[in-house]
């Protein structure tokens, strides 16, 4: 229903409290031509609204496991994690090796000692 008609019907509701008989006859004929007219019944302005599911954008592939695949992608991040931190740990090694004070072989104390 357009809204100036909505506006019309709200205020013609209105006189259906109206004191004189024949006013409230009038009104609820008005309404109901009004309705009428308008294409509508009052089943369609009355019932109350369906509720409408809501529109999937996305495809849905049914063989797809969305828990199996986010498993799978938790190990290979942690697999791949485990690995960078093997790879922190041999570049600490490397860097502590080349900023040690060099120490000629004569002035290690000997293994014997």
């Amino acid at each position: 229903m357009r809204k100036g008609d909505l506006t019309r019907l709200i205020r013609i509701l209105g006189m259906l409290g109206s004191d004189h008989d024949g006013e409230r006859a009038a009104a609820a004929l008005a309404a109901d031509r009004l309705v009428r007219g308008s294409g509508w019944t009052w089943w369609d302005l009355l019932a109350p609204a369906r509720v409408s599911r809501p529109f999937r954008s996305q495809w849905m592939d049914p063989f797809t496991d969305r828990l199996a695949a986010a498993d799978s992608r938790m190990r290979q991040l942690r697999s791949e994690n485990a690995r960078l931190q093997e790879e922190i740990r041999r570049l600490k090694r490397r860097l502590d090796l080349r900023t040690r004070p060099f120490r000629p072989a004569d002035d290690r104390p000997s293994a014997a000692a």
